[in-house]
């Protein structure tokens, strides 16, 4: 893709000019321009398609759409849409106007051909695109899917590859399929390799496409990922969305969860769809209302590693991984201990990774090896580092040799086994330094090795004594063993005692808040369906304000909305959490005064979302515990 963005030009004001604002902000807005060819071949006797995106931060200009005169084209059909959104932003309301003109173009001749570059005029300021040079081919020939058009780690213009050996950063078009058609909220799951080795990553991406105002979302219910290992990439706390056009039409996606995954066995496996509840609208300006909406299943065909897996391979080592190998310090007196370093570090699922044992060296005395994990996201691929440390003490003087190691691995990319290796190290190792413990005689120097450590042996010395009757022979053993076991008992008495006598009433209601609340709501349950909504949803009401009674010592019945959110803020309680609890109790009371009644399916979703909020209340509680 080509873009050139400009914005128009801004009038600087003095004081003394303040009231000229208004009048230089009307003529102020931002122009977001592009060109884009749909491949960069095309037959003589074929067609290229043009599309030119006009996005202005306006509702009341439109430009003008100025094109060139196509000297190596002729344009066969033009075709244009245009869409307009509205969002918040820094609290101000803000427009904007997209505007996507298509166009086919047929060239004149085989070779190189320009297509010029198109401007678009707004208050008298031209912004322009770049041009594009497209290769035309003969009559006859097809230009080759390699020529498409792409952009590197852009996931909506790049075509699906069915290579599982596919570099990574290559990821499937989560939309090269789809035909929206008129619908204006759509949610929409992709994978970057559909058939992928076993233990090589995926990316799951899961997006949020409208062509509506979206002021947030309520419910995101994520698939089971059954059959893989998952690691977290983007969870995005906030909807920023990205201008989009598929099929001509212009969407904004919003990216909801960005997911890796690791296939665990090969054979074909089923992602089964997303949920999620988006809330559309924006309250007392525009009419809100919730939308629900699925993504649709995915099949991945997870491929089995290829045969002539080498000796020793591990099927865990899958992945683009790096060996190496440590010693520190290299030169050492006898008795004094160094530290071994195998470290692996790269792309993959460091914990399945398998790393070489070091093998008997003669000189060198071994202890047991230890073994740490790190793990990053870096430009959306899982790393780690295994680190395995090992003592070794040597036991002789002169040069000692630590043989290199070797590590098979499958390298998914290449698509084919390696082997890395670590290189040997030279250990020298000089005698002990006059009066050390290694300079004693050898049974000394063995028994000091372990002082050195900070244990020192048993030394044993023998004297005479006096041998004394047995104790169970005197009166006194058999009333003293008792005291124990009678004064056990007394104290466990007194203690139970204590605590009968000691209960607290305050203490027993709010153990016992969230059952009470439970209780609450299975009468709502009851009451569910058989007509008498007000007596429903008071139920559903008396549940979650005794919770807060009982549990959190608000009372609700004596404050209003800001009051009550501030006492749960106060208490630890997220801010999300706040507003649903504000949001169903308002649901309560506007259902009382209804004059048709609750509807069944409202019913059913207010009972839903109350038992999930006495959940966060109670989660919420024991975080800020």
């Amino acid at each position: 893709m080509r873009r050139r963005t400009g914005s128009a030009l801004t009038i600087a004001l003095s004081a003394g000019l303040v009231l000229l604002a208004p009048a230089a902000r009307a003529f102020a807005g931002e122009v977001e321009l592009s060109a884009t060819a749909d491949g960069e071949e095309v037959a003589l006797d074929g067609t290229l398609t043009l599309q030119v995106i006009a996005t202005l931060a306006t509702k009341d200009d439109t430009g003008q759409l100025l094109l060139p005169g196509f000297r190596d084209f002729d344009v066969v059909s033009r075709s244009q849409s245009e869409q307009m959104s509205f969002q918040f932003a820094n609290g101000a309301p803000s427009f904007r106007r997209t505007t996507v003109t298509a166009l086919a173009l047929t060239p004149h001749h085989a070779g190189q051909a320009t297509i010029e570059p198109i401007t678009f005029v707004l208050h008298g300021k031209n912004y322009l695109t770049q041009s594009i040079t497209v290769k035309v081919l003969a009559a006859g020939q097809t230009a080759g899917p390699a020529k498409r058009q792409r952009r590197a780690l852009d996931p909506f213009d790049q075509p699906p590859s069915a290579d599982p050996g596919a570099g990574s950063n290559d990821e499937l078009d989560p939309f090269h399929d789809l035909h929206p058609g008129s619908k204006d909220l759509l949610l929409r799951a992709s994978v970057d390799h559909d058939r992928p080795f076993v233990g090589q990553q995926i990316t799951y991406s899961l997006y949020l496409l409208s062509r509506i105002n979206v002021s947030g979302i309520d419910k995101l219910q994520l698939p089971r990922l059954d059959g893989f290992w998952s690691e977290e990439i983007e969870a995005p706390q906030q909807l920023t969305g990205e201008q989009r056009v598929i099929d001509g039409v212009p969407y904004r996606a919003f990216l909801l969860r960005k997911r890796a995954l690791f296939p665990l066995r090969a054979a074909k496996t089923v992602i089964e769809p997303a949920e999620v509840e988006v809330l559309t609208g924006f309250g007392m300006l525009f009419s809100r209302s919730n939308a629900r909406r699925q993504s649709q299943q995915l099949t991945l065909d997870v491929q089995p590693l290829p045969p002539g897996k080498p000796a020793g391979f591990d099927p865990g080592n899958v992945g683009e991984w790096r060996l190496s190998a440590q010693v520190d310090p290299l030169a050492v007196a006898v008795g004094q201990p160094v530290t071994f370093k195998l470290i692996a570090t790269g792309h993959g699922n460091v914990r399945d990774l398998a790393l070489p044992k070091l093998p008997a060296v003669p000189g060198l005395r071994a202890y047991d090896a230890t073994s740490t994990d790190k793990g990053a996201i870096e430009q959306g691929q899982v790393t780690g580092t295994r680190t395995v440390e090992q003592l070794l003490l040597p036991q002789r003087t002169g040069e000692l040799e630590i043989p290199s190691l070797t590590m098979e691995i499958f390298d998914p990319v290449q698509r084919q086994y390696r082997t890395l290796r670590t290189e040997p190290i030279k250990l020298t190792v000089g005698p002990a330094l006059a009066g050390s413990a290694s300079a004693l005689s050898s049974v000394d120097a063995q028994q000091n090795l372990l002082g050195a450590g900070g244990v020192r042996p048993i030394r044993l010395r023998l004297s005479q004594t006096s041998v004394s009757p047995p104790p169970w022979t005197r009166p006194w053993f058999w009333p003293l063993l008792a005291v124990g076991p009678f004064g056990l008992a007394l104290l466990i008495a007194t203690g139970r005692a204590r605590k009968l006598l000691a209960s607290d009433p305050e203490r027993e209601r709010m153990r016992h808040a969230s059952r009470a609340a439970r209780k609450r709501l299975r009468g709502a349950e009851a009451l569910f369906g058989k007509g008498d909504g007000v007596l429903f949803t008071a139920e559903i009401a008396r549940a979650l304000t005794g919770y807060l009674a009982d549990k959190q010592g608000i009372v609700a019945a004596g404050l209003n909305r800001e009051q009550l959110s501030r006492a749960l803020a106060e208490r630890g309680h997220k801010q999300v959490t706040v507003k649903r609890l504000a949001q169903i109790l308002d649901e309560c009371d506007r259902a009382r005064f209804a004059p048709g009644g609750t509807p069944k399916a409202t019913q059913e979703q207010m009972l839903q979302r109350a038992d999930a909020l006495l959940a966060e209340l109670d989660r919420g509680r024991k975080e800020a515990a």
